[in-house]
């Protein structure tokens, strides 16, 4: 009976270890997890005042990127006119160049106007380019003529040449005093247009030199209904 008694008192001894054990163990595990839900805590809270000061950062960015964008389409319209005045005073300065001092205007081939009209009946635009030659030393002149549009595709600007818009050949041109050159081309649909270039290009031989003349149209200016012609 004794001896059940002690076995029994020792049971109960290492019952009571065992809960002692096990409470400090809990305890233990519930510091850590307490402390890592504090080191948590500080983490998130670090990070929602870095996510705030980048949001903060990136609405100025995107302010300042529409600022830039007002700021660069504002520069290329004025820049646009200031070409076109450009133009109107070299389109005076030439006229009067060939009335009072033809000696003066410089030799070879000289857009003289270019115009382009939408067509009703076949949907294409017309074109109508002619090229001159200056009064003085005026020998046949053979070369020919690009013409390059400047497209919006995906928000990017890139060159379009008129090749690549019709089946039609290279436009070659030879005149001694001025040429009428016509062509037809169409738009793939959605396509913007911004700019046409005029490209043209004067072979060389014995009596003159290569030249290249190279003008650029505003697409919008050119193709308004009271601009039916544009006189270089």
């Amino acid at each position: 009976m004794k001896q059940l008694g002690k076995n029994v008192s020792k049971w109960i001894v290492i019952s009571m270890i065992g809960l002692l054990l096990g409470f400090l163990l809990g305890k233990f595990k519930q510091n850590i997890l307490q402390d890592s839900i504090s080191l948590l805590t500080a983490d998130l809270n670090n990070l929602s005042v870095e996510k705030s000061a980048l949001t903060k950062q990136l609405a100025h960015l995107d302010a300042q990127v529409i600022t830039d964008k007002r700021m660069i389409n504002q520069l290329t319209q004025e820049n646009k006119k200031l070409n076109e005045q450009a133009d109107v005073l070299s389109n005076k300065v030439y006229f009067y160049e060939r009335v009072v001092s033809p000696e003066l205007a410089p030799s070879g081939a000289k857009i003289y106007s270019f115009s382009v009209t939408e067509n009703a009946e076949t949907g294409q635009w017309d074109y109508e380019l002619v090229l001159m030659q200056a009064q003085k030393g005026r020998r046949f002149l053979i070369g020919q003529v690009d013409l390059i549009f400047a497209v919006f595709e995906n928000a990017h600007l890139k060159n379009v040449p008129l090749s690549s818009l019709s089946e039609e050949p290279p436009v070659n041109f030879k005149f001694k005093y001025f040429q009428t050159i016509k062509g037809s081309f169409t738009f793939p649909a959605q396509m913007t247009v911004d700019e046409v270039l005029l490209d043209v290009n004067v072979t060389g031989n014995r009596w003159h030199k290569p030249q290249q003349v190279e003008q650029r149209y505003d697409w919008q200016t050119l193709t308004a209904k009271d601009a039916n012609q544009l006189l270089e």
